[in-house]
């Protein structure tokens, strides 16, 4: 007869392992994982995907970023001047802009983004500057209203080298770094 007191017990314990809801309630944004949140306004995701190119043996390669809402020109750059991940570094990516302080600034004039560059960008060989300034331009002309992008140093305009060996001081299209895409 003592059994029961003791089963009772043990009941009592197990019943109280998790509580229980009538209705779903809501996770504090603080909780929530990165892949579920969502902003105020409407329920859009507060994160969106953005193309980033990079480098594999010498070609430009498009890899899917996830950055916050708005994706602009300067979330654009810093992404991709913040390089590749250790999982895309086994995979044979690279970047070829060495350090993200050499990508100072980016804006977005009349569909054409002017990227600030630092001065020590000149000294990056060249051709890693023409597989940077690729990387660059391909990732900025994937956002929407951008077609040409202008590079300056201290609000200059540089003169940057282009996959044909030319060099120019007017802003480029992804047209000037076609052939940085298929493998020569």
């Amino acid at each position: 007869m003592r059994r029961w007191p003791t089963i009772a017990v043990c009941c009592l314990l197990v019943g109280c392992g998790f509580p229980t809801q009538d209705a779903p309630q809501p996770i504090a944004g603080d909780e929530q994982p990165q892949t579920l949140m969502t902003d105020s306004a409407g329920g859009e995701p507060a994160v969106e995907a953005i193309t980033v190119w990079f480098i594999q043996d010498d070609v430009l390669v498009p890899i899917v970023r996830r950055v916050p809402r708005p994706a602009g020109a300067a979330s654009a750059v810093a992404t991709d001047a913040a390089g590749v991940t250790p999982a895309e570094g086994a995979r044979g990516l690279r970047s070829a802009i060495p350090d993200p302080a050499m990508i100072t600034g980016a804006e977005v004039v009349r569909g054409t983004a002017i990227v600030q560059l630092a001065a020590e960008f000149l000294d990056i060989p060249a051709g890693d500057q023409v597989l940077a300034l690729g990387q660059l331009v391909y990732t900025l002309t994937d956002l929407r209203g951008i077609g040409r992008v202008r590079f300056e140093i201290d609000g200059d305009a540089v003169v940057v080298p282009l996959p044909s060996g030319d060099s120019t001081e007017s802003s480029v299209s992804r047209d000037d770094f076609a052939s940085l895409i298929t493998p020569a």
